[in-house]
């Protein structure tokens, strides 16, 4: 099929265009996957310019590791923990948060202590009467929670179930699916019952990492089923502004704009407080650079030795930065290993400052307008004014993209991802300076760049040296023509993906072309797995017979150390070993340079080639990877030559006889006369003798003919039942190609 110019030089706009339609696609249906480039980008702007840390009413109770060697172990015996709370309630804490879950009684719970003094042979009513003078722990921490705000933490899980945690305050939602985008949990691990009645909020402790293990944004709400639950950080500012509910806006509610779709929340209200989220009901975290002077150790709380004045009228949240504790310590845009206290406490006083970082719904509309309006301009522009001005233009769109992205983070606190236009403008200039260059290059090797891909070098050499041979029309010779297949190939594909099954086929035609090549063979062409050579042209090869032969020989050596190194290269999967199928015959062709003016292949006609092609199939038939012609064995008078059958192959009237080699060179010449007997007595119809052949000893050594023999065996089953015809002379008729 010829190509038509103009079509070759409109694929130096059309390509790129295809690439910056893929790119502009992908931003929309793989949002997710294209968001992670941005969030590095982000990250560095945060680095760069962090949130100033105002002076708001935060303080942070360390359970640090010098609160552990001081007190002991955790969990604390919760009258410590309700002694912290006293503390605080006299020092005039304005509310209490504990980012810690109380889910389990205290250790040393008159309730846990029952069936220990039952299993020590205390009866029931005096165990009762004991430990009825004993105070219990987790009444005593309720007591204490009863006489400040307390607020107090639960963790949604995907597994598991525990009583729900007790809802201190409602939702109001407004717009259209408000909570459609929210995750939901199946399960809660809720605080003890009294201590959650006790408290005046109650809120999740989960936090929101992404794909790099980083917290960036973080819930507000969540769903336990579907039920709508606050956060810690949310239900201690409702708390702390003495707000009765939560106030949730989305897409479609009073000002807010949905352009027909459900987009989820957009904002929630906690008192004058309105927070903008994501449709998740997420928020972008603004980080400052951690203020350890927040801190204060919680074994100083215990001991008084504290200035009172920290905590008079201050939020406080109660958390731990010790490693061994919970494992709480997470990682941020700015620092590691931070506490996830700290985030809570982050979280709280951008939300008090007003410091919020947006993610507006018309910024990856905005990305995507800029870059298709700047690889449009590329597109265009490189192959009128060249590489260097166009990478000038390319590069100052990309200056504008960050600088206008940079200018929008510092000044507006808006997040508008300038990564993307510069990775698709990137793609695109490479892309059409890649066409260029490829165009241009290919006016100046035409010859040398079509033969090279399937001619020995030394032919190469030859032909660019006498171009005139480069001219269409064929010259009849004599040829040896292979043909080389892999069997089984369609369902070894199917396991493979793209990327496996490209490395697979280039580690197998690579060495098997280069077997070919070096014995002075020409490939003619890939026909998928199929490997089409010939020998004896464009160059006169006296020995090309042998040539052929002798590389056959060599490809099949050279699958056993290639199934060695895939076998080691599949690790843990299940390797079953590659086969292949060889097919050698000569005959005379007709050979030379075959197509139009415009393009030609250098290639060779005859019925010999479609016979070789032939001879590869029945390879199946017959189970063997090397099947030799009749007229080939003739030119090559190798006594290791075997005789597999006479067959006629489809399309031919005329039955001719196919031989094999062994992998090995070395026969014995006992084998060799009792296989020709053994094919005599098949033919004769002589089947008692070619039965007793075949349980030869020999024919049981030779393994690389024993599904030649098994054939024999099926066949000569089928003559005993029903008799050939009258005139049979042994001859196998191949229906199949």
């Amino acid at each position: 099929m010829r190509v038509h110019p103009a079509f070759r030089r409109g694929l130096i706009y059309l390509l790129p265009l295809a690439l910056l339609f893929v790119a502009l696609t992908a931003r929309v249906a793989a949002s997710d996957l294209l968001e992670r480039l941005s969030l590095f980008c982000f990250d560095l702007y945060q680095k760069a310019a962090p949130r100033e840390a105002g002076d708001v009413p935060i303080r942070v109770v360390d359970i640090d590791d010098t609160s552990l060697n001081k007190i002991g172990q955790w969990p604390w015996p919760r009258n410590i923990v309700a002694q912290l709370i006293d503390k605080l309630r006299e020092a005039g804490a304005a509310v209490i948060a504990f980012d810690i879950d109380f889910a389990e009684p205290d250790r040393t719970s008159p309730k846990l202590l029952l069936p220990l003094l039952a299993k020590n042979g205390v009866a029931a009513d005096e165990a009762e009467k004991l430990l009825a003078a004993v105070p219990d722990p987790d009444r005593r921490l309720a007591e204490a929670m009863g006489t400040v705000p307390v607020v107090t933490g639960f963790i949604l899980t995907d597994r598991g179930q525990t009583q729900p945690p007790l809802p201190k305050a409602g939702f109001a939602l407004a717009g259209e699916d408000p909570l459609g985008h929210v995750s939901s949990f199946p399960a809660a691990v809720s605080n003890l019952p009294e201590l959650e009645a006790a408290s005046a909020g109650n809120g999740f402790l989960n936090q929101f990492v992404d794909w790099d293990h980083v917290v960036r944004r973080v819930p507000l709400i969540l769903l336990l089923g579907e039920k709508p639950y606050p956060s810690l950080a949310a239900e201690t500012l409702r708390v702390a502004v003495g707000a009765p509910s939560y106030v949730g806006r989305a897409a479609g509610a009073n000002a807010e704009k949905s352009f027909g779709e459900k987009t989820g929340l957009t904002a929630i209200r906690i008192g004058q407080l309105a927070i903008p989220t994501d449709a998740a009901g997420r928020v972008w975290l603004h980080y400052a650079a951690p203020r350890r002077d927040r801190f204060v150790s919680a074994a100083d709380v215990l001991s008084g030795k504290f200035d009172p004045a920290l905590f008079a009228d201050q939020i406080v949240l109660v958390g731990t930065s010790a490693a061994g504790v919970v494992n709480d310590l997470q990682a941020t845009p700015i620092a590691r290993d931070v506490p996830g206290v700290e985030i809570h406490a982050q979280l709280l006083e951008q939300i008090l400052q007003g410091a919020f970082l947006v993610r507006p719904d018309w910024a990856v509309g905005a990305e995507i307008l800029f870059t298709l309006l700047v690889g449009i301009g590329l597109i265009l522009a490189l192959p009128r004014v060249g590489a260097l001005p166009s990478a000038v233009l390319g590069g100052a769109s990309v200056a504008i993209a960050f600088g206008t992205s940079w200018l929008l983070f510092r000044h507006a606190d808006l997040l508008i991802d300038p990564v993307y236009p510069w990775a698709v403008m990137t793609l695109v200039y490479l892309l059409a300076s890649l066409l260029g260059y490829l165009r241009t290059e290919a006016r100046q090797r035409q010859i040398r760049g079509a033969f090279s891909q399937y001619m020995s070098p030394h032919y190469v050499d030859e032909l660019a040296a006498h171009p005139e041979r480069l001219k269409l029309g064929g010259q009849a010779r004599t040829m040896t023509i292979m043909f080389c297949d892999i069997r089984g190939f369609t369902s070894l594909s199917e396991k493979l993906d793209a990327e496996s099954l490209t490395q697979f086929m280039n580690s197998f035609l690579s060495p098997m072309t280069e077997i070919i090549t070096e014995r002075k063979g020409t490939i003619d062409k890939y026909i998928g797995d199929c490997i089409m050579a010939f020998w004896n042209a464009p160059l006169d090869d006296p020995d090309h017979v042998k040539n052929a032969v002798q590389a056959a020989q060599a490809m099949r050596r050279k699958l056993v150390e290639l199934n060695g190194l895939w076998q080691a290269e599949a690790d843990y999967r299940v390797f079953l070993p590659v086969q292949i199928g060889i097919g050698i015959n000569t005959g005379e062709c007709v050979v030379g340079n075959f197509g139009s003016l415009q393009h030609f292949d250098y290639s060779l006609l005859g019925d010999p080639v479609n016979l070789a092609s032939r001879l590869e199939g029945l390879g199946k038939v017959y189970g063997i990877d090397l099947v030799i012609g009749e007229e080939t064995a003739a030119h090559l008078a190798d006594p290791a030559l075997i005789e597999v059958d006479l067959v006629a192959v489809k399309g031919k009237s005329e039955a001719g006889h196919i031989y094999t080699l062994p992998p090995e060179r070395i026969v014995e010449d006992q084998f060799i006369d009792q296989h020709s007997a053994l094919l005599g007595a098949y033919r004769r119809q002589d089947w008692i003798s070619a039965l007793r052949l075949l349980d030869d000893g020999r024919f049981v050594a030779a393994r690389f003919l024993a599904p030649v023999y098994d054939l024999y065996r099926r066949r000569i089953a089928q003559f005993q039942i029903e008799a050939p015809p009258a005139n049979w002379n042994g001859v196998f008729t191949a229906e199949e190609k």
